[in-house]
């Protein structure tokens, strides 16, 4: 009914049998990955044995098939931004890319990093970045063959700079025509996405918001050669353990300067926005579990000589699981539809786009934690 609402129709009738699909994956062979994964988690080896650096990420057999189906199979990180994703004329609307996160999210959490901020990459390149730096991203981080996708990540975090953005440290310098960023970056998810938004202050650059500004910087260079930074270690994390979030060294590492130098935090935030959309709808894929998993043992274990859905006060705590993943479905539907007409240009819908973003990202997470207590319960 979400869809129905916030979908043209004949997207839905287009998306619906590919939905079906991931659908069944997400019920079998996804839910397989996720769980290989879950216990044997990304290593960050420093070298190899002979003593050459290596500074790589080494993933499970289970996880690049998963970045497979998200990739390459569903095309969940390109679908807005092509037009011919998956078959259909144009790109595809927002409803339909929550749709399959909704889907995907019920299995595995921790692959909806790389596959939703690889998509707000290209979004704020677009928006942002020189036709120049356009041309030699785009095509390579919108490419739906794993062989040649470069895909993208989001690092902000610092230790002296977390939510409060401007106290942050790294700084940029321009040094013989070529911007190099000196600095850490203390929590760094997706660490080896073939490019990386971050935020650095120009040397010289005024203190507070107004100083930063947004980089893209490349993994490796146009010669193939690896960038100027480390990977210094991996975090130790109680949830999304198949995601490899690390802490980041630049050394003089080469970057790209997106948009205006003074407009950086702002620039950014356009992709910040887009992660707390894609979150709200993840958590509610997330409540969506739990409620499956505690209407499957409902449904099946006997208790006082009946079937524990048919006691009352069951049905009652099932349904504290249900009501909060229904809504946060509806608001993320909803909100997927009102920006796609904000892109479309209208004003209206643009600043309610900008009030239900907050709300579904602290709502629907939020939630998230009482649902998965009263399932576990």
């Amino acid at each position: 009914a979400s869809l129905r609402a916030n979908m043209d129709p004949g997207a839905l009738r287009h998306f619906e049998p590919y939905l079906q699909k991931l659908g069944e994956a997400a019920g079998g062979r996804l839910d397989q990955l996720a769980r290989k994964v879950e216990r044997n988690p990304p290593v960050l080896e420093h070298r190899d044995r002979f003593g050459t650096d290596l500074d790589e990420i080494d993933y499970h057999p289970a996880y690049r098939e998963m970045e497979k189906i998200g990739f390459e199979d569903f095309q969940m990180h390109a679908m807005c931004h092509r037009n011919d994703a998956l078959g259909w004329d144009g790109p595809a609307p927002q409803a339909a890319k929550y749709a399959f996160q909704y889907l995907f999210s019920q299995s595995e959490f921790g692959m909806m990093c790389p596959l939703s901020i690889t998509d707000a990459t290209i979004q704020v390149l677009s928006k942002f970045a020189s036709d120049e730096l356009k041309a030699y991203l785009l095509p390579r981080m919108t490419a739906t063959d794993m062989a040649t996708l470069w895909k993208g990540t989001q690092w902000m975090t610092e230790r002296a700079g977390g939510s409060d953005v401007s106290g942050l440290e790294t700084e940029a310098r321009l040094e013989d025509g070529v911007w190099r960023l000196y600095g850490d970056k203390w929590f760094a998810s997706h660490t080896d996405a073939h490019i990386a938004l971050t935020l650095a202050r120009p040397a010289g650059a005024p203190a507070g918001n107004a100083g930063i500004a947004l980089f893209a910087v490349p993994r490796y260079l146009p010669d193939g050669s690896r960038n100027s930074y480390r990977i210094v270690r991996m975090k130790e994390k109680m949830g999304t353990k198949s995601l490899a979030s690390c802490e980041v060294v630049f050394e003089g590492a080469e970057a790209y300067l997106v948009g205006q130098a003074d407009q950086g935090l702002k620039q950014m935030m356009e992709q910040v926005n887009m992660s707390r959309l894609s979150h709200g709808v993840r958590a509610a894929g997330m409540m969506r579990r739990c409620f499956n998993e505690a209407m499957q043992i409902a449904r099946h274990r006997d208790a006082f000589g009946a079937r524990i859905i048919d006691h009352p006060l069951l049905r009652r705590q099932i349904m504290k699981i249900l009501v909060p993943a229904e809504q946060a479905l509806a608001l993320s539907s909803l909100a997927a539809g009102y920006m796609d007409r904000a892109r479309a240009g209208s004003n209206d819908a643009a600043q309610i786009i900008r009030i239900l973003t907050p709300l579904v990202k602290f709502r629907a997470c939020r939630d998230a934690i009482d649902a998965a207590r009263a399932a576990m319960e």
